[in-house]
């Protein structure tokens, strides 16, 4: 069994207290605080402004019928029930081409050198409409335009069968890294409702809230075609507020439709400004998701109660030139997206080595609700298909926007992060150096904690760890809250 990395990887970096590297709340390892000022890095000033929610004039016609998962309404355990949910997405969305990069199978290249060649070409695109993204006057050819027409969320709802009176109930809003679903946190979700059930919990989960990447999961499949071509990170935050400030039913428990009502402007306006009333809100995020969770914080911190964000990918422009990324894009476009049957679909996950880590449990949510059927061949396909996954890679720039505007976050809002404790799980970023920079960007009212076994992907390889984590953090924040009627501390 993983153990955890060896101290001296982040010994070297320790502050004052670099005798005491244990985190405050649990007393386990822990990423300490830099030693001694971080040096100054390389700025993308002036950070680009989200745009403001508006209701869009008109909405991506729904399909007939609606993927089957959406049907998905019944027990999730004993005590909770699980329904799936659409809603409007946050309008307008960032300019971008419009139309996913369609990628064609990979058993139907006539020879490597064939397949090869159009990965590269595939690479090259995406690599320069990204460079044209960040220009003023982005080159005509590149077709970006601003969307006329309003795209759909999808998210799957788990609520309480009975309402926590005598217990202090708590609302999670939670978002998915890149190329996964709403879905992939079931068995971090099951694990944290079994620990809050117990007779000794003064906390209960009233509702999760699963909140699905316009272009991932059930939400790929309704958006298809109007789908961006780059989609941008940032409006996977204001999708999240978009939930929270117009959709969110008033109280917890209450029964809704399907298709979710916007809720009047007035009481949105309030929520903006001062939280949801009846409701202790945690943001809950892992990767892309972690990332918009930080985004959406930055700009409406009242909305939350606290945040968990777990292996974020934000990271200083400095690191922006790092090769990493274009490896992951191409290795992403030429990854196997289609199979004769999910059984089949499983096996071959297995014998990667990033899947054969992954607890069976998350092995089986990816399989049962990442993909599909698809009714004109039958052949078993994800939901999110290649060229969309490796499109998300890109729009570094509202990475390194957050990671400069992390200190400005309001310091009353707590931040919890959980990280994988194996050697690479931060590589995405740039390394143990990067993380801990990251972590401690914002020191007030930060903790962090590492969790053996555990590395980028720690939410699928560790979901009880996981959930233990987040568990003892809602008892810490949350039990003895007075005013339940307040989403802030």
């Amino acid at each position: 069994m993983d153990s955890g990395p060896p101290n001296d990887i982040y010994e070297l970096h320790c502050g004052p207290h670099s005798c005491n590297n244990m985190d405050v709340l649990t007393g386990k390892p822990h990423i300490p605080p830099p030693k001694g000022p971080v040096p100054g890095v390389k700025t993308v000033n002036p950070p680009r402004c989200l745009t403001p929610l508006s209701v869009a004039p008109k909405l991506v016609p729904l399909p007939s019928p609606l993927p089957a998962d959406l049907a998905r309404n019944g027990s999730f355990t004993a005590t909770h029930s699980v329904s799936v949910h659409l809603l409007p997405a946050a309008f307008p969305r960032s300019a971008s081409p419009v139309g996913p990069i369609q990628v064609p199978p990979m058993d139907s290249f006539a020879s490597k050198e064939e397949k090869a060649e159009w990965l590269k070409k595939g690479l090259a695109e995406i690599l320069w409409i990204d460079e044209e993204s960040r220009k003023f006057h982005p080159d005509p050819r590149a077709g970006f335009t601003l969307p006329e027409i309003g795209l759909w969320s999808t998210v799957m709802r788990i609520k309480r069968n009975e309402c926590a009176k005598d217990r202090k109930g708590v609302t999670i809003v939670a978002t998915h890294p890149i190329g996964f679903h709403k879905e992939i946190w079931e068995p971090v979700f099951r694990h944290l409702i079994d620990i809050t059930e117990r007779p000794n919990s003064p906390i209960r989960i009233d509702e999760i809230w699963s909140l699905e990447c316009i272009a991932h999961g059930d939400a790929a499949l309704i958006n298809g075609r109007y789908l961006p071509k780059l989609p941008d990170r940032r409006d996977y935050g204001r999708d999240i507020a978009n939930l929270l400030i117009n959709f969110l039913p008033e109280k917890a428990g209450q029964d809704v439709p399907q298709l979710l009502e916007r809720l009047p402007p007035s009481v949105a306006a309030r929520r903006a400004a001062n939280g949801l009333p009846n409701r202790l809100v945690l943001g809950l995020g892992h990767s892309l998701g972690a990332d918009a969770t930080v985004r959406c914080a930055l700009e409406w911190p009242a909305i939350f109660g606290a945040i968990v964000v777990s292996e974020s990918t934000l990271f200083p422009a400095s690191q922006s030139g790092s090769r990493a990324g274009p490896v992951v894009i191409k290795s992403t476009l030429g990854r196997r997206s289609a199979w004769p049957s999910r059984e089949e679909a499983k096996k071959g996950l297995l014998r990667s080595p990033m899947f054969a880590a992954w607890d069976p449990a998350a092995v089986d949510a990816y399989v049962r609700y990442g993909m599909y059927e698809d009714p004109a061949t039958g052949q078993i396909r994800l939901k999110c298909p290649p060229g969309v996954e490796a499109c998300e890679f890109t729009r570094r720039q509202t990475m390194n926007e957050a990671f400069e505007l992390m200190p400005t976050i309001d310091e009353s809002l707590e931040i919890r992060w959980i990280m994988g404790a194996k050697e690479g799980a931060s590589a995405l970023v740039g390394g143990p150096e990067v993380a801990q920079a990251i972590i401690w960007r914002r020191p007030q009212n930060t903790t962090n904690i590492l969790i053996p076994g555990g590395g980028h992907l720690v939410v699928q390889e560790q979901p009880k760890a996981v959930a233990d984590d987040v568990a003892m953090f809602l008892r810490y924040k949350f039990a003895n809250e007075k005013q339940v009627d307040k989403a802030r501390l």
